[in-house]
C-alpha cells in the first residue's frame, strides 16, 4: 500500500468514526444543524480525498451520502431514523472497503453493485425517480433521459436553441449514425479550491460537437471564488463513455440522449427551405425523386457535386454535406414527423451562447475566464500584491499579452469583451448587456486589516509502528541499565575494587534517571483517552437494543482518562463482550421493566476512573441482576462444579462461575449468546493484560463488572524471587507484603496450608508444587510472598526474595504461549530470562 493511500485511509477512518458518533447522538437527542454540518464535512472530506485514487465505487457512495446530507442541511429532506440507519450502513460499508484496501484484497468489480444499490437507496430520499435498480452499472446520481424517437425534450431543445439558427443543421451534418448525448453540467461551487477546471473537463468530453457556458450575473456580495457556471454540451459518444469521463463529478450533471431520428425531424423543414432557396433545378428534382422513390443515389451525387464545385455559406453547406453523405431520407415523407418541443423548463433557462464550431475570436471558455478575472479585479477583497500576478497570468494566456499594472489589465479585458460583443450577432453573446462588468471609479484602496500572526502546527501525526520501535529501544536501554548493578557487584567481588564498584553505581543512578525520563516521555506519547475506544460503543448498544426490541441508553463517564493505546485496543473486545452481556442478559424487555416498576428504558453506565498507576473500568446496568442460586444449579448441570461444591460455595463464589469456560445462562444459542465462550474470553484477555475483573450483582437491581487494569503494559515494576535456583517475578501491584515464618507456624485446615498473619487467615500455595519442582522439606523457615487477588489475599511459598526491578514485559510466544502459569517474560541485566508469574492461574492449580 502506498504511503499516500495509507495516510488517506488513516484520516478517513477518523472521519468515519466522527460521523458515526454524530449520527448516534442525532438519533438519541434529535437532529441539529451543527451535527448535520459536521457529518456532511466528514463525508465531503472522504469523497474529495478519494478522488486521488481509482476507487470509484467508494467515491460514488460517499458522494451519494454527501448529497443526501446536503438536502437535509437545506431542509429539502426531513431527517428520519431511516435516513440515519442507511447512513450508518453506508459508513460501515466504506469502513469494510478500507479494510480491504489496507490488506490489498479489494475487488472493485464486487464493490460496484453494492455502491450502486446503497447509493440508489440514499438518493431515493432526495428524489425517488432518480433511484436506480440494484446492480445497475450507471451511477445512482446521474439522470439519463432518452428523447422519444420523434420528440425532443425541453432540455435538449433549449441546448439547440441556444446556438445560432443553423447549429442543428451543422450538428446533423457532423454526426454519423450514432445517437447524440446532451449533458447539463453544474460544477460544485467549491471546485476551484480542489484544483478542478470544469471548462477543461467539458472540452475533453469524447466526441464533443458543441457547448454552451452560462454564468449568471453575480450579486455584489457574492463570493467571487465560487464556481457558478452552468455548462451544457452536445456530442457523439456512448453513454458509458460519458459516465466514465464524468465519474468524479457525479451528482453535478444530468445526461440526456438525442436520437438521430429526432434530430432529423427537427431539421426537416430547414432542409426543404434551404433547397428551395437554392436556385438549382437538378438538386430540387433529385430531392423530389428521393422522397417519392426512396432512391437517394442521384441526390447524393448531385449534392456532392454542388458541394465541391462551389463555395457555399451556412446552412446550405451543411445541408449539402448531409444530403451527399446519407442514403436514408425516409424521414422526409413522414406526415406525422412534426417536432414536438415541450415548454422550456425554468431550470434550463440560459443565455444564448456561441458554439465552438468554428467561430473566430474568443472561445466560450476564454470569455468566461475573462469575465471571472474581471469580477476578481472589481471585488472588494481584491489585493493587488497577491492577486495581480495570478490574474495577469491567466488573462495573458488568453489574450497573448503582458500587463504591468491593474489599469492596463482591466482595460484589456473590457476591450476584448466589448469588441466581440459589438462584432458578433446578439445570439452569439456569452453574457447579456446588463451583465457586463464596469470599471469602477478610482478610489482609495481600503486599508487592509492587520494580518494575524501565523500559528505553528502543534500536533504531529506519527505512525504507531515508529512509536513501538522507539519503545523497543527504551526496553533495550532498560536492560542495559539493569546490567550496571551486576557489573558493580562483579567489580567488587572478582576485581576487589570497591572504588570501581562505587563509580559504576554512581553512573547507574544517572542512567537510571535518564532512562526513567525517556520511558515516561515515550509512554506519554502512547497514552490516548479511553474515548478512543468508548466512542464505538453507542453504536453497538443502539444496534443490539433494536435487534432485541429493547430500549437502552448508554451513559459514559471519564472518557478523558488516559490509557496506553495498545492496552485499550486489546481491551476493546472484552468490553464488547461485557456490554453484550448487559444488553442481552441484564436489561429486561420494556414490558418486563414496566411490570417490575422500572422505567421502560434500561440504563448502562460505562465509567473509567484513574487510580494511581491503574485504571478502573466499570460497566453497570440496572437490569434484572443475576441469581447466584440459579448460577450454581446451572453450573452443576453443566458439570462445572461438583455436588459438594454446590452445597458449599457462597453467593460471591457462585457469581464468579459465569467466567468459567463453557458456562452460559442462555437456554438457546443465538448470534449474541449461548455458546459459553464470552465471559471466559473476557477473563483471559483481562488477565493477559495484567488486570483483574470483579463482578457484583443484586437480583432485581442490576449488575456491575469492574476491571482493574494497569495504565500501561510497556514498563512494569516486578518483585523478583527465587524458586529452585530459578528467577521468577510477580507484578508489584499485586504484592501486599513479604514475610518469613518458621515452619511450625504453617497450619493445616481441611487439608490446606494456611498461615495466620495479624489475626488474619491467609491460604498458602507452594510454588514448588505449582511449578512442578521437588519439595524441600528440610527448611526450618519459609519465605512467604502475600499477594492480593479478587478472591482475597493468598500467600506464595517461595525460596528467596530479591529486589524489585523495572522491566519491559514481552508476551510468551511459540510453544510457551500455551503455559497459562506465566503472563510474560523479561530480560535481566545479566542476560537471564525472567518469567512473570500469572498469579490467578497459579492459584487455581494449587488451591
Amino acid at each position: 500500500m502506498s504511503e499516500l493511500l495509507d495516510v488517506f485511509i488513516g484520516e478517513s477512518r477518523e472521519n468515519l468514526e466522527s460521523a458515526s458518533q454524530e449520527l448516534i447522538e442525532i438519533q438519541a437527542s434529535g437532529p441539529s444543524s451543527d451535527k448535520v454540518d459536521k457529518i456532511f464535512r466528514d463525508l465531503h472530506t472522504i469523497k474529495g480525498s478519494s478522488d486521488l485514487f481509482d476507487i470509484k465505487p467508494l467515491t460514488r457512495l460517499a458522494h451519494a451520502a454527501e448529497d443526501l446530507l446536503d438536502s437535509v442541511r437545506a431542509q429539502d429532506v426531513e431527517y428520519s431514523d431511516d435516513i440515519g440507519d442507511l447512513l450508518l450502513e453506508a459508513l460501515d460499508q466504506i469502513s469494510m472497503w478500507f479494510d480491504e484496501l489496507e490488506s490489498g484484497t479489494q475487488n472493485l468489480g464486487e464493490w460496484q453493485p453494492i455502491s450502486a444499490d446503497l447509493g440508489a437507496q440514499l438518493r431515493a430520499f432526495i428524489d425517488p425517480s432518480q433511484a436506480v435498480a440494484q446492480g445497475d452499472d450507471k451511477p445512482s446520481n446521474e439522470s439519463v433521459e432518452s428523447s422519444d424517437s420523434t420528440s425532443i425534450g425541453s432540455a435538449v431543445s433549449n441546448v439547440l436553441d441556444a446556438f445560432d439558427d443553423d447549429a442543428d443543421i451543422a450538428l446533423l451534418a457532423k454526426s454519423g449514425s450514432q445517437d447524440l448525448y446532451v449533458i447539463e453540467y453544474s460544477p460544485d461551487e467549491g471546485c476551484f479550491f480542489r484544483g478542478e477546471d470544469p471548462v477543461n473537463v467539458t472540452l475533453a468530453l469524447p466526441g464533443l460537437h458543441a457547448l454552451e457556458i452560462n454564468a449568471p450575473k453575480m450579486a455584489d456580495d457574492a463570493d467571487v471564488y465560487q464556481c457558478l457556471l452552468k455548462i451544457t454540451a452536445m456530442g457523439e459518444a456512448s453513454a458509458d463513455a460519458i459516465v466514465t469521463h464524468m465519474a468524479y463529478y457525479e451528482g453535478q450533471y444530468t445526461l440526456h440522449t438525442l436520437t438521430q431520428k429526432a434530430l432529423k425531424h427537427r431539421c426537416k423543414e430547414k432542409i426543404f427551405d434551404c433547397v428551395a432557396q437554392f436556385d438549382d433545378e437538378a438538386l430540387n428534382d433529385a430531392l423530389n425523386e428521393a422522397r417519392e422513390s426512396g432512391n437517394c443515389q442521384m441526390l447524393q451525387s448531385t449534392a456532392g457535386l454542388l458541394l465541391t464545385s462551389q463555395t457555399h455559406e451556412m446552412p446550405l453547406k451543411a445541408v449539402l454535406s448531409f444530403l451527399s453523405s446519407h442514403d436514408d431520407m425516409s424521414f422526409l415523407n413522414d406526415a406525422d414527423a412534426d417536432v414536438d418541443v415541450t415548454e422550456e423548463d425554468e431550470a434550463c433557462e440560459a443565455s444564448s451562447n456561441a458554439s465552438v464550431s468554428g467561430k473566430q475570436g474568443l472561445l466560450p471558455h476564454e470569455r468566461e475566464l475573462l469575465e471571472q478575472q474581471l469580477a476578481l479585479l472589481n471585488s472588494e477583497n481584491y489585493n493587488a500584491e497577491f492577486m495581480f500576478p495570478s490574474i495577469s497570468m491567466v488573462v495573458g494566456n488568453v489574450l497573448k499579452q503582458t500587463f504591468s499594472n491593474d489599469a492596463a489589465l482591466v482595460s484589456a479585458i473590457n476591450t476584448a469583451l466589448g469588441e466581440k460583443q459589438d462584432d458578433e450577432p446578439e445570439a452569439d453573446n456569452i453574457a447579456s448587456e446588463d451583465s457586463k462588468a464596469e470599471v469602477p471609479a478610482a478610489e482609495e484602496e481600503p486599508t487592509q486589516p492587520a494580518k494575524a500572526e501565523r500559528q505553528a502546527v502543534k500536533m504531529l501525526k506519527v505512525d504507531q509502528s515508529k512509536i513501538d520501535y522507539l519503545m523497543d529501544i527504551v526496553g533495550e536501554l532498560t536492560v542495559a541499565k539493569n546490567s550496571l548493578p551486576y557489573l558493580a557487584k562483579q567489580a567488587e567481588e572478582e576485581g576487589g575494587s570497591k572504588k570501581l564498584s562505587k563509580q559504576i553505581k554512581a553512573h547507574f543512578s544517572i542512567v537510571n534517571r535518564l532512562t526513567e525520563s525517556l520511558q515516561s516521555a515515550v509512554l506519554q506519547i502512547r497514552m490516548v483517552p479511553v474515548s478512543h475506544v468508548f466512542q464505538r460503543y453507542p453504536r453497538l448498544v443502539r444496534d443490539l437494543s433494536r435487534k432485541l426490541d429493547k430500549k437502552i441508553e448508554l451513559y459514559m463517564q471519564g472518557e478523558d482518562t488516559e490509557f496506553d493505546k495498545n492496552l485499550i485496543e486489546s481491551l476493546s473486545e472484552p468490553l464488547i463482550h461485557l456490554l453484550r452481556n448487559s444488553i442481552d442478559h441484564g436489561i429486561e424487555s420494556p414490558e418486563d421493566r414496566i411490570e417490575a416498576g422500572k422505567s421502560e428504558t434500561g440504563r448502562i453506565d460505562l465509567i473509567a476512573t484513574p487510580l494511581d498507576d491503574s485504571v478502573i473500568i466499570e460497566i453497570r446496568d440496572d437490569g434484572k441482576g443475576i441469581d447466584p442460586n440459579k448460577i450454581k444449579l446451572l453450573a452443576f448441570q453443566k458439570g462445572i462444579i461438583t455436588e459438594a461444591q454446590l452445597e458449599s460455595i457462597d453467593d460471591n463464589e457462585a457469581l464468579q462461575l459465569i467466567f468459567a469456560a463453557g458456562f452460559s445462562t442462555s437456554e438457546q444459542v443465538s448470534d449474541l449468546s449461548g455458546r459459553g465462550v464470552g465471559m471466559d474470553a473476557v477473563r483471559t484477555m483481562v488477565s493477559q493484560a495484567g488486570g483483574t475483573i470483579e463482578m457484583q450483582s443484586e437480583v432485581g437491581v442490576g449488575s456491575t463488572f469492574k476491571l482493574l487494569l494497569p495504565q500501561t503494559m510497556s514498563v512494569n515494576r516486578v518483585m523478583m524471587f527465587e524458586v529452585n535456583d530459578q528467577m521468577f517475578g510477580v507484578s508489584m501491584d499485586t504484592v501486599v507484603e513479604t514475610v518469613k515464618v518458621p515452619t511450625q507456624d504453617i497450619q493445616r485446615i481441611r487439608n490446606e496450608s494456611v498461615l495466620v498473619i495479624r489475626n488474619k487467615l491467609v491460604p498458602l500455595c507452594s510454588l514448588r508444587d505449582a511449578l512442578g519442582f521437588e519439595q524441600n522439606d528440610e527448611k526450618d523457615e519459609h519465605s512467604i510472598l502475600v499477594v492480593s487477588t479478587p478472591q482475597g489475599e493468598f500467600g506464595l511459598i517461595i525460596d528467596k526474595f530479591h529486589e524489585g526491578i523495572d522491566v519491559i514485559q514481552k508476551p510468551l510466544e511459540g510453544v510457551l504461549a500455551g503455559y497459562s502459569h506465566f503472563s510474560g517474560t523479561a530480560l535481566l541485566g545479566d542476560g537471564r530470562v525472567l518469567l512473570i508469574i500469572n498469579v490467578q492461574e497459579v492459584l487455581s492449580t494449587c488451591l
